[in-house]
């Protein structure tokens, strides 16, 4: 017995100094309130205004939070009376993205840009060209197939016991690469559109997932600071 506790000891005594715990892995849930503009065939530039629903899987450590984040809903406001959706399945097939926060003995975030996107390859497994996309309006309806590269910055957050919350631009570049019907085969065009608005994450109990979330008020809304003008 004495000689085990002179092992152990010794094996501590070698431990090296500074060694850092492992990171825990929590699961969290996150929110994107997104506004913009972009320029709409027919109609012009219009405001743009999309929510972005995720999952996360996140592993946090002294000054570090690495988020893994997929989207489990995206929802977009009408524009001039057409409304732009993906379906559940594409949704759920859409790339998984990589944030990496670093947090100051304040709170405060910072991390560099971010991105995700995919190209022409069929994102969604539906036998047409990157992810589809479904248009529905009284002068124009039908699928658009198209590439699709983001990249986030941040511009400003914080980190709390259970979560980040904060202010983001995005840029968002996206190419058709088809379409079905007349209409938008001759209507629908590349875009370049850049959105700001507010994220926010909270952690939830692992084994959360799109699933089970889906017919429940999302856990966590995101949006400007209170107080804030």
């Amino acid at each position: 017995m004495m000689e085990m506790l002179f092992y152990f000891a010794a094996l501590l005594a070698a431990a090296p100094e500074g060694t850092t715990a492992a990171p825990r892995v929590e699961a969290w849930v996150g929110h994107q309130v997104l506004k913009g503009k972009r320029k709409i065939p027919i109609y012009g530039e219009k405001e743009t205004h999309t929510e972005n629903f995720l999952i996360a899987e996140v592993h946090r450590s002294e000054g570090h939070i690495d988020i893994r984040q997929k989207l489990c809903r995206i929802e977009v406001l009408p524009i001039k009376g057409v409304t732009v959706s993906m379906s559940k399945e594409t949704v759920l097939r859409l790339p998984k993205s990589r944030t990496l926060f670093d947090v100051g003995t304040d709170g405060a975030l910072a991390a560099q840009p971010w991105t995700t996107g995919w190209e022409a390859e069929d994102i969604d497994a539906d036998g047409n060209p990157g992810a589809t996309v479904q248009i529905s309006g009284k002068k124009c309806a039908g699928a658009v197939y198209v590439s699709n590269h983001s990249t986030t910055k941040l511009v400003s957050g914080r980190a709390s016991e259970d979560g980040v919350a904060g202010e983001i631009s995005v840029q968002i570049k996206q190419k058709v690469l088809g379409a079905s019907g007349l209409c938008l085969k001759l209507m629908a065009g590349d875009s370049e559109e850049t959105q700001t608005g507010w994220f926010a994450f909270r952690r939830i109990p692992i084994g959360s997932n799109c699933g089970n979330l889906a017919d429940k008020p999302w856990p966590v809304k995101a949006g400007p600071p209170s107080g804030a003008h």
